[in-house]
């Protein structure tokens, strides 16, 4: 029964490495083949790690190269495996990984997160001492280098890499750190729908309504920063119009109370947002005077997002399929 419970399989999601460099998708590669080298010393087996891209099967070849380039190691700790899922968005290649996984233990990580140290053992624990384990959640934060990068980190919907405990300590699910029994995430697969980020919130509230609980553990990754001011204009138009899709979802697809949410949500996380940034941006090393400046960015972000909620709220635009521009960039 306990060499059961030692098998598992990671699912990499390979679509935001379209929008980032390869040697920084190395560094997470290397993080992830280090952090397997540590649980396969200590009683897991040989994992597979499943690439998941959106490319066509024949891409596997040269991801495979690029890969065995940047992170040799990883090929040496674990099999590498291909699944392509051609035009696939974010949720599909995740759902996609899953038909290829083996081992009782499934988890999800993404291409633009690095793991630190002890993650994947803090991960994996929860499933060894307990059996009914469902589901263990990860803390992923956003790495930051300057002043955007800090407000970003600031804003986000992540917590602080430190000083951050309330927060944390209710975080959702994170899509890109997370862990599930194999034989539950393959009958309740990411579900599917037109937002960008709302799968893993439909996803968390049917664990909720199935009675079992999220563990969340301190497995950390850090994820790059978004950068750049078209990504800024787009995600926050997507963030307010993915909070219209989850109120329709859970709450009431009512348009007067879907309109009325949106502002009232606008003033929640406006207030969020000037709490966060006075109370944690000393932590970051953000200079005193770059404090208002961060106020700004914040408040401008999330006033669009209520332009982008209120605007699908209202039906002044369709509900049509997220994807990432291409003019996005880094994300």
């Amino acid at each position: 029964m306990m060499a059961e419970r030692r098998t598992y399989s990671v699912v990499l999601e390979m679509e935001n490495a379209k929008s980032i460099d390869w040697d920084e998708i190395g560094l997470g590669l290397k993080a992830l083949a280090r952090e397997i080298a540590q649980v396969s010393a200590n009683g897991f087996a040989r994992p597979k790690v499943i690439v998941s891209h959106g490319g066509l099967e024949i891409d596997a070849v040269s991801l495979r190269s690029s890969i065995v380039t940047e992170a040799p190691q990883l090929a040496q700790v674990a099999d590498l495996a291909f699944a392509a899922s051609p035009g696939g968005r974010y949720y599909d290649l995740k759902n996609n990984g899953i038909a290829s996984s083996e081992g009782n233990i499934l988890v999800f990580l993404d291409s633009d997160t690095v793991p630190e140290r002890n993650w994947l053992s803090t991960l994996l624990k929860p499933f060894v001492d307990r059996p009914e384990t469902i589901c263990v959640n990860g803390h992923t934060y956003l790495s930051y280098d300057d002043f955007f990068s800090r407000t970003f980190a600031l804003i986000w919907f992540f917590p602080m890499s430190e000083g951050d405990k309330r927060f944390a300590s209710k975080r959702a699910i994170n899509a890109n750190n997370i862990a599930f029994r194999h034989d539950w995430i393959s009958s309740h697969p990411f579900p599917p729908h037109n937002g960008f980020k709302v799968s893993c919130t439909l996803l968390m509230h049917q664990l909720w309504s199935e009675g079992h609980k999220i563990v969340n553990v301190d497995a950390r990754v850090h994820h790059y920063s978004p950068r750049g001011w078209r990504f800024f204009y787009w995600r926050a138009l997507v963030t307010g119009r993915d909070a219209d899709r989850k109120f329709v979802e859970l709450h009431s697809p009512t348009r007067v109370q879907r309109i009325v949410k949106s502002l009232s949500r606008w003033g929640t996380m406006s207030w969020r947002t000037i709490r966060r940034v006075i109370s944690h941006a000393p932590r970051t090393g953000m200079p005193l005077w770059q404090i208002p400046f961060s106020l700004v960015v914040g408040l401008a972000f999330y006033t669009l997002a209520f332009f982008g909620h209120f605007g699908l709220a209202a039906g002044f635009v369709r509900d049509e399929i997220e994807t990432v521009p291409a003019y996005v960039g880094h994300s």
